[in-house]
């Protein structure tokens, strides 16, 4: 089965003030595996990351005002299509991007400002294993790592534990 979502992770912000900003409010309900809407929770790295099937959330002048007065790091998927974008901005600025159009066909991905170091690495990766034959699903996911690089958190490698609670459901009680 496919995944389309979107998710935004927070750092410098207060959790709460960074549910207000998206419109959300904290349910207190646990939701280990994404099942509801819209779940929320707390890294160990300080990250605060809400998790939506949502994918029109991503507004990139809606989610850079989020940003004011912290960082906030957005991906959003699609993986039946294999498209795939992650961005990062701080204090309303945007930092990079890279993001991966799959229903195009293709190895390129469309970046944007100073990406982070690793990604020479994940790119000369992705290249190997796409010339051993593999299909565009390396390139696909580029942005993902690049965004649980900086942030410590990718939607499909999370195993709750001591360290990561479960998250919880989130409301929607207005639009941001």
């Amino acid at each position: 089965m496919s995944m389309s979502l979107v998710w935004f992770a927070a750092h410098g912000i207060d959790p709460e003030l960074f549910l207000d900003r998206a419109g959300f409010s904290d349910t207190g309900d646990p939701d280990e595996y994404f099942d509801e809407e819209h779940s929320g929770g707390t890294l160990a790295g300080g990250w605060y990351v809400i998790v939506s099937n949502d994918v029109g959330l991503l507004d990139p002048a809606k989610v850079a005002a989020w940003s004011e007065g912290g960082r906030v790091v957005a991906v959003a998927l699609d993986e039946e299509s294999l498209n795939a974008m992650a961005i990062e901005w701080m204090d309303g600025k945007l930092v990079w991007s890279a993001a991966y159009d799959g229903s195009e066909g293709g190895e390129e991905l469309a970046i944007e400002g100073k990406l982070p170091a690793v990604f020479e690495e994940l790119q000369h990766e992705a290249s190997a294993l796409q010339a051993e034959g593999g299909g565009a699903e390396h390139v696909f996911d580029i942005p993902l790592d690049l965004a649980a690089d900086v942030t410590g958190f990718r939607h499909d490698e999370l195993g709750f534990d001591d360290d990561i609670g479960p998250f919880t459901a989130l409301e929607r009680v207005h639009i941001a």
